[in-house]
């Protein structure tokens, strides 16, 4: 039973796993003629004659979209008309409902039997492997279906989508400093080899100089864009073509998250499965965790084997259609952890070119270290941004908390310190290093709460770190502003900007910045305005909650606190004269009450029935 556990557990992580690439959505149309950037105090002083480097951004994981496409790479459309794509998971969307109820017979009649049969566990494998067929892969690690990656070769300046790009990446003050004509996305696909990915990267800076006549580019991984400077740097190691690397919580050594998933590795615990888990989820996606503490009542009409076949369907499922074949899953997986799991799936004689595949970025990532120090010493400049103080449950995306690691992690929710440093010791999170390692280390590079120590960094003197900062790092102004002032030459290491300390904490400021919508350029354009669209009183109104959150803005070393208390009051003062709507507290004393109740029933039900069904629990009392 607890091996069919493992298989089907990890069904929710993968399937979890898709669930970002439909979080973004467009809100409003990208002007930038409503944004000034001297918001930043420390990048005000560079002007064009200062050197500039085109930079090429390798991005993250839904970063890149694919297209699906007939044989004569035509877009094939749904039944609305609209055309199949994405960069995490590729869904017919008018075709899920109509699949998921073909489940309804079959789950009807296990309930009525109370136990679980074959047909259950086929029909929600057979669902889920059509709703995701689209982007199956084969036993060669290749797609079944032609997915057609949708790339530019173009700078952003002549981008067709600037609303897509700065929403997918808000890399704003970087282009309004170097010029959007010097900033390149090299897109890759998500169902596919990284190593064939750093091949062509070869050709696309060949591009890129060639449009530009500049000699040298940036190189500027996010995420899972790691992994392709990886397979990139292990093939052309002669990088004198590379001006600077900067990497932004990239995967660099792995995830832990990858590698328990595939090694089925879960807290399986009644109390977490039955008590924790739905309801931590539900709190992240909906603010409240009410309705996940329903769930857990609800799931004891269930047996609990009935349960577990229908999480093993679905895992196996995933897995068979997706993620074992997929060469770029596999490079999202520690290096110490990657041969016992080749051994388990890829050494079957079935998967021999996959194996070949996935062996090729093996020998790149153990290579990466070696390879980034030959870069450094025939002068290219690498820097590395990281995340800390989080573990796979905590902040976005928590569903990963089921990972058996999130015990041990230190980490930005995703990837651990140590893959995103490049070498940096840590403890787990919540604990700090003992007295004799603290007495033996360099206390320049310990973090203030003693949990990691960045001398072991591959660059310890160009790695920043962030307290509790989310992977998601695009929310935050201050990593961006650092990113700026590396690319502009402002920050060569930890030491040139006391702005940007090595050790900071992170802070939530997306709303106020973005491009699309963000309240600081809204508060601008009606301070700015001309057209008398709005009174002196009204400008008056908005211009003391704008100061505050400027002043918020200049101190690059607050924290989240500060962030959130400005943007209620910015919010506010932009209402009050009709732009956009006052901020709500979600969390009433209905909802919290409300919330509490089910805690409370959940909690009496765990206790009076455990994590079994309750006609397991009516058949144990039998007994």
């Amino acid at each position: 039973m607890r091996k069919n556990l493992f298989r089907l557990l990890a069904a929710v992580l993968c399937l979890a796993l898709m669930i970002p690439a439909a979080s973004l959505a467009a809100s409003a149309v990208y002007d930038p003629a409503t944004q000034d950037y001297s918001i930043y105090p420390e990048l005000g002083d560079y002007t064009p004659a200062d050197a500039v480097y085109p930079t090429i951004i390798l991005p993250g994981i839904n970063q890149s979209d694919m297209v699906y496409c007939d044989g004569n790479g035509e877009p094939m459309l749904d039944a609305d008309g609209n055309r199949i794509s994405g960069g995490v998971i590729l869904i017919d969307s008018t075709q899920v409902k109509s699949k998921v109820l073909k489940l309804i017979p079959p789950l009807l009649m296990s309930l009525a039997m109370q136990q679980s049969s074959a047909t259950l566990a086929d029909t929600v494998y057979n669902i889920v492997h059509e709703i995701l067929a689209i982007q199956q892969m084969d036993n060669d690690g290749e797609t079944v279906n032609n997915l057609v990656l949708e790339s530019f070769d173009g700078p952003i300046s002549e981008y067709p989508d600037k609303d897509w790009f700065y929403r997918m990446l808000p890399m704003e003050p970087v282009a309004k400093m170097i010029g959007e004509e010097n900033v390149y996305l090299y897109t890759f696909p998500l169902f596919g080899d990284p190593v064939e990915s750093g091949e062509k990267l070869r050709g696309f800076i060949d591009n890129v100089k060639s449009r530009t006549g500049s000699e040298k580019v940036n190189l500027v991984t996010i995420s899972l864009g790691g992994s392709i400077l990886t397979a990139y740097l292990d093939q052309y190691p002669d990088c004198s073509d590379i001006n600077k690397i900067i990497n932004i919580v990239s995967v660099l050594g792995g995830t832990d998250i990858m590698a328990d998933f595939m090694d089925r590795r879960f807290n399986i615990s009644d109390e977490f499965l039955y008590s924790e888990y739905v309801p931590m989820i539900m709190k992240e996606t909906s603010g409240s965790a009410s309705l996940g503490y329903l769930i857990n009542i609800l799931l004891r009409i269930l047996p609990k084997q009935t349960f577990y076949d229908i999480l093993t369907a679905a895992f196996s499922a995933v897995l068979d259609t997706v993620i074992l074949n997929d060469p770029q899953f596999w490079a999202m997986l520690p290096g110490d952890r990657y041969e016992a799991l080749a051994d388990r799936y890829l050494h079957d004689g079935e998967h021999d070119a996959l194996l070949a595949k996935t062996d090729r970025y093996q020998k790149a990532r153990m290579n990466l270290k070696d390879n980034l120090s030959a870069a450094a010493a025939a002068g290219v400049k690498v820097f590395n941004i990281a995340g800390y103080d989080l573990t796979y449950a905590d902040g976005d995306y928590n569903y990963f908390g089921i990972v058996k690691s999130t015990a041990d992690a230190n980490c930005d929710g995703i990837i651990p310190i140590g893959s995103t440093t490049l070498g940096a010791t840590s403890v787990p999170t919540g604990t700090q290093f003992d007295k004799d390692y603290l007495d033996a280390a360099d206390p320049k590079y310990i973090s203030p709460d003693k949990s990691v120590d960045a001398s072991t960094c591959l660059f310890p003197d160009r790695t920043w770190f962030f307290d509790k900062q989310h992977h998601e790092v695009g929310r935050d102004d201050k990593i961006l502003r650092l990113i700026t002032a590396i690319v502009g030459g402002y920050a060569d290491t930890v030491d040139s900007m006391p702005a940007f300390p090595q050790f900071n904490v992170g802070r939530y400021t997306r709303p106020l910045i973005r491009s699309d919508g963000g309240l600081v350029f809204k508060a601008q354009a009606v301070l700015n305005d001309i057209a008398g669209t709005y009174t002196d009183e009204q400008k008056a109104n908005v211009r003391p909650a704008y100061d505050d959150t400027l002043a918020m803005l200049k101190d690059t070393t607050g924290g989240e606190d500060a962030a959130a208390s400005v943007k209620i009051e910015l919010q506010n003062a932009l209402a009050d004269i009709g732009v956009g709507e006052h901020y709500t507290d979600s969390n009433t004393w209905t909802k919290s009450a409300l919330e509490m109740l089910m805690k409370f029933l959940n909690d009496l039900v765990m206790k009076s029935v455990g994590g079994p069904g309750s006609s397991d629990f009516v058949k144990n009392l039998g007994k």
